[in-house]
């Protein structure tokens, strides 16, 4: 089985799937990326890191919502691919939509474990879709059952969501590459990345953003990586 050409591991880590996909050659550090959710959407950036000696690496979690377990198996997962394979202990974290939400949780809480944030289109807290986005019923169950909560009233005073967890980003000078559609209709850019942004500025940490101004939620990415990527590599931990 392979990954857009590049070898592709299958396996199983603690009762969960796993990926890794190995380069064709490995920079001297092997450095890696951990794709938080959605494995294998949108490969543009991954396909173009791996030509540039970068592992890339995923864990199936139990949910889209950035739960304490899913963070503490990525934690150990990372671990594994260190002591295993010799990899870097630090990842860039690869966070697109909902991997955002997995993506800053795992950062903030495991800091050590984390050279640098890429960001697409991020959600970043519970009610940060878009008014034009028509099923939030179904993610607010969604998020109930995930978090064990029994009420609505529940998810929307939880207060120690992504969007709460970014001072401790930028306490631990934890770079950001954040991209994000201006017309994004599904994940609302003013409420998630829009404020990612600013707190980060505010903060004089280390960030560079990207807006599309005619983009929607999809596509993420670019078709041409370079500028995106000689961003990553001049400032990652």
């Amino acid at each position: 089985m392979d990954f857009c050409g590049f070898e592709r591991i299958d396996f199983t880590f603690q009762d969960r799937e796993a990926i890794l996909v190995l380069p064709n050659k490995e920079n001297e550090k092997k450095e890696w990326m951990l794709k938080t959710e959605y494995f294998g959407a949108f490969p543009k950036f991954e396909a173009d890191m791996l030509a540039k000696g970068y592992y890339l690496a995923y864990l199936k979690n139990n949910n889209r919502w950035g739960t304490d377990e899913d963070q503490r198996a990525k934690r150990d997962f990372a671990e594994f691919l260190h002591e295993k394979y010799g990899l870097n202990r630090k990842c860039i974290c690869v966070g697109m939509s909902c991997g955002g939400f997995h993506a800053v949780n795992f950062a903030s809480r495991y800091p050590s474990y984390v050279s640098l944030l890429y960001l697409d289109a991020p959600l970043l807290s519970f009610y940060g879709w878009s008014d034009e986005f028509g099923n939030k019923k179904s993610w607010i169950e969604e998020q109930k059952k995930a978090y064990g909560f029994k009420t609505e009233a529940e998810v929307y005073v939880y207060n120690d969501l992504p969007i709460h967890r970014l001072h401790t980003l930028t306490e631990n000078n934890i770079p950001v590459a954040l991209v994000y559609g201006g017309s994004d209709k599904v994940v609302d850019p003013h409420t998630n990345a829009g404020m990612l942004k600013e707190y980060y500025e505010l903060q004089g940490a280390p960030i560079r953003s990207w807006c599309k101004p005619e983009c929607d939620h999809h596509p993420h990415g670019f078709e041409d990586n370079t500028d995106l990527i000689e961003y990553i590599e001049s400032v990652k931990l």
